[in-house]
């Protein structure tokens, strides 16, 4: 939506109402996601393979009914029935109806097998709706082992790191950085010119959304604008690194590919407690700059490292943050989806590959085997799977030994401290309470009739009194513990000004007392067997059907050498230590590339590798090879630190371009960074960025999660209910805080392109729809923070029009406004709303609003 004079009240109305028939009518299946298609691999393609191919595939030389399953093209064609599939259509697709038993004449699988569990049909319903995603091209053909040594030798990304020389531009100014000697090196090769640098507070307001995730303020415009020094920029940029927000800005990045939420998902979608402190050690681990490869080794064997302590213990949340059925009633089948779910994870996020493929069957389109799948797997193996009180997940207190004793022994010496204060406040509690029993069991005459409540706990104490010592006593003690609001009324009314005194004096002490108690560390983490378990391949991926014993090791195509050998002690198999050590050492070629290239990623809205978590042969080769190995290379001699290279790509002259290129006919790619890609912001930026601009953004850091106002109605009212509404200070934190869960993600996030987080998501599917615009025009949300935004202009601005418009263009895109948009909107809040009420009747909030559903406020450009 652009600012446009033509804009009206009316216009406004009529542009909601015809999002609303639009929304209605566009149901048009969205192009597969590399998280659909993980969907696909994780949890459809082996439940096929498994229960489906027999019977309904070319390779088993038969298809009952006609029906082949083992082909995109097969399962969307149907057999007899008609589509087994039909795309975004569950209640169309004959497949369901199969395999919900819903006609007795239909049932698969057939012949009195086991029915498909609840949980597997809830999958394929899940996949159906985000429209089927299958990578299964072309007719079904046997498949053919990979030659892992030719693929080894002739694949680029599994080859060793090499050696690259950085190249010299035939312009001079593109030489002070190696990124832009390799950027225009390429472009000139192609014929292609870069655009102009962009504006100065266009590149101040995409360095602070890139690297802090919230616009630049006012007045650090202003300081900027004023500051002429060739050492602005690097000034500007080494602040932003400064910042606790960076760190809440790049975490948010990395919580995609660890997929991490707080409940467990599944139809039960159990709270897990303790899961934030994960998200919070990811936080902290970037504003520390912890090196990537301490970062890989804390997460898979924080527990395991020489001087272990909370903090990595906390890391190793990572391997059981992802999605489990903890009330499945196969507890094993259970326990090897859960590392399945490990494998998978570890595979995608820090070597670029999807070995979780290979559980059933060797990999399809890798050189990656089924036996790759299980040596791996045998790393997570010695994990103790324990679900947990309420099968919720495992929760442990975490620390060094010496910390966690140090914790329970300043508790005991807490409650030596409270007891005769607690022994104080609860006698003289006792006191005033015998006092209103004994009336209460008086003569009715004697009783009063206003003030002192009769309860059931009042009742107890009547009994307690007719005991002796030390009985009446103990009966006391377990009574005084229970807090009831018409015991409370009862002692405000029957105890004196001097009692009342005593014991709000009392209380006091016993709160300062608990302000000084330890926290205590708990944290979502597994501990190990004692001695390990064999590891063997399951055949078809079945947990029933064990097949030949493996050994630990990484997949055999990245192997140069022997495998890592593992260092057991007495509590650990030390197998996650050896494979993190393995995965960031000399032999292991990938890390560095994956993480490299995450980070142009979600600099630039587009990667050297178009899927972040695949580098294997389906995901092709870098569109500037080069510099991906020179950019791998530099990450490793400098020490695997972020901010060395943040510093170096934000400072660059092909971070500097414009957005418009120099030759617009010539329509260079996103790709070719002969201009600034513009790319949307993600979801939290840009909830953000809108509480930022009305003054309302509470920047406080870590802890537990917050809960934005949520239509109960969508969350239940249950007294399990998990979603407690914050209050408004509290929920007007940073998006990185809003509680993670996954049946039911947080719509406001969610809806703007928050990724579902039952897998790991390398880069963010970006759709355009009308709910999207539906949001930013007619939100609860965003209506409200228009209205704070308009009394925040008003009372810096004062009443003057073209203060207000200054200002609001200020706090919003960050730049002052062009002629033909000033008097655009000077028209705009001089026009009288024609029968509108509410919000909407204040012209300043319309035009706040209307500003935050500009494509350059949701827009990197």
């Amino acid at each position: 939506m652009c600012l446009d004079s033509r804009m009206s009240w009316r216009g406004l109305v009529a542009a909601g109402w015809l999002l609303v028939v639009v929304s209605s009518t566009c149901l048009a299946v969205d192009p597969p996601t590399p998280q659909g298609l993980d969907f696909f691999e994780r949890k459809i393609r082996p439940v096929l393979v498994k229960a489906c191919y027999d019977c309904h595939s070319v390779g088993a030389g038969t298809s009952e009914g006609n029906l082949l399953l083992d082909t995109r093209a097969g399962i969307r064609k149907g057999g007899s029935r008609g589509p087994a599939v039909v795309p975004g259509q569950p209640a169309k697709s004959s497949l369901l109806t199969a395999i919900r038993h819903d006609d007795h004449e239909f049932e698969m699988p057939p012949d009195g097998a086991e029915k498909l569990s609840a949980a597997v049909i809830a999958d394929f319903t899940t996949w159906i709706s985000m429209g089927a995603p299958d990578p299964r091209d072309g007719e079904s053909k046997p498949f053919a082992r990979f030659d892992v040594a030719k693929a080894r030798k002739e694949h680029w990304a599994f080859q060793p790191l090499q050696a690259v020389t950085v190249p010299v531009a035939a312009d001079p100014a593109w030489n002070a950085s190696p990124i832009d000697a390799f950027i225009r090196t390429v472009l000139d090769e192609r014929g292609l010119m870069p655009a102009g640098e962009a504006e100065p507070l266009s590149w101040l307001r995409r360095v602070h959304l890139d690297l802090v995730g919230l616009p630049p303020t006012p007045d650090e415009q202003r300081a900027f604008a004023a500051d002429p020094s060739p050492q602005a920029r690097e000034r500007v940029v080494d602040g932003l690194l400064r910042r606790p927000q960076y760190g809440e800005r790049w975490g948010r990045h990395w919580l995609d590919v660890a997929r991490y939420a707080e409940t467990n998902g599944y139809e039960h979608d159990a709270l897990r407690p303790h899961s934030w402190r994960y998200r919070d050690w990811v936080i902290a681990a970037f504003n520390q700059d912890l090196p990537y490869d301490r970062f890989v080794l804390h997460q898979l064997a924080g527990d395991e490292v020489e001087g272990s302590d909370a903090a990595s213990q906390i890391a190793t949340s990572f391997l059981c943050i992802g999605p489990f059925d903890h009330v499945s009633n196969d507890g094993r089948k259970a326990e090897f989806d859960l590392f399945d779910d490990m494998v998978g994870t570890t595979a995608s996020a820090f070597l670029g590959l999807t070995l979780q493929c290979a559980r059933c069957h060797d990999h399809k389109f890798e050189p990656l085997s089924q036996a790759d799948y299980y040596r791996l797997l045998a790393a997570f193996e010695p994990l103790k799977i324990d679900r947990g009180e309420n099968q919720a997940g495992p929760v442990r207190e975490v620390g060094t030994p010496a910390e966690i004793e140090a914790r329970r022994a300043a508790n005991a010496a807490l409650d030596t401290e409270a007891a005769p204060i607690r022994l104080d406040y609860d006698a003289t509690r006792l006191a005033v309470l015998e006092r209103v029993a004994r009336r209460l069991d008086g003569p009715p005459q004697d009783r009063p009739k206003k003030g002192l409540q009769d309860t059931k706990a009042l009742t107890q104490i009547l009994d307690a009194l007719r005991l002796v010592p030390p009985e009446r006593e103990k009966k006391f003690r377990g009574l005084l513990t229970r807090e009831d609001g018409r015991i409370e009324q009862s002692l405000a009314v029957e105890a004196t000004a001097e009692e009342l005194a005593r014991l709000a004096g009392l209380k006091e002490k016993i709160a300062a007392l608990e302000a000084r108690r330890p926290e205590p560390m708990l944290a979502s983490i597994f501990s190990e067997h004692a001695k390990p378990p064999v590891s063997r391949i399951l055949l078809r991926g079945e947990h029933t059907m064990p097949g030949d014993e493996v050994s630990f090791a990484p997949p055999e195509v990245l192997l140069a050498g022997p495998p890592p050998e593992p260092q057991p002690t007495a509590t650990t198999a030390g197998r996650r230590l050896a494979l993190a050590r393995w995965i960031t050492g000399p032999a292991a070629p990938l890390a560095a590339r994956v993480m490299v290239n995450r980070l142009w990623q979600y600099h630039f809205g587009v990667g050297l590798m178009n899927d972040a978590n695949d580098f294997g042969i389906a995901g092709g080769t870098p569109t500037h090879p080069a510099l991906l190995e020179w950019l791998a290379n530099d990450f490793v001699r400098g020490g695997w630190t972020f901010k060395r290279l943040h510093r170096a790509i934000v400072l660059s002259r092909t971070y500097r371009l414009a957005a418009t290129p120099t030759d617009p006919q010539a329509q260079p790619g996103a790709e070719t960074y002969a201009a600034w890609p513009v790319h949307r912001l993600d979801a939290e930026p840009i909830r953000d960025a809108i509480l930022a601009a009305s003054g309302q953004l509470n920047l406080k850091s870590t802890g537990p999660s917050i809960h934005p106002p949520f239509d109960q109605k969508i969350v239940g009212n249950s007294a399990r209910n998990d979603w407690k509404q914050s209050e408004p200070e509290e929920a007007a934190r940073r998006s990185v805080y809003v509680f993670a869960k996954r049946a039911i993600p947080y719509p406001d996030l969610s809806i703007l392109g928050q990724p579902e987080s039952s897998v790991s998501c390398g880069k963010r599917a970006v759709a355009t729809t009308s709910v999207q615009a539906l949001l930013l025009l007619n939100g609860k949300f965003v209506a409200r923070q228009g209205e704070l935004m308009a009394a925040r202009v008003r009372q810096e601005a004062g009443e003057d029009p073209a203060a207000q418009i200054g200002l609001a263009f200020a706090l919003t895109l960050c730049r002052p406004p062009r002629p033909e948009e000033f008097e655009a909107a000077r028209g705009f809040l001089a026009s009288a709303p024609a029968g509108v009420t509410g919000p909407a009747a204040d012209p300043l909030t319309a035009f706040c609003v209307l500003l935050f559903n500009t494509n350059e406020f949701v827009y990197a450009n």
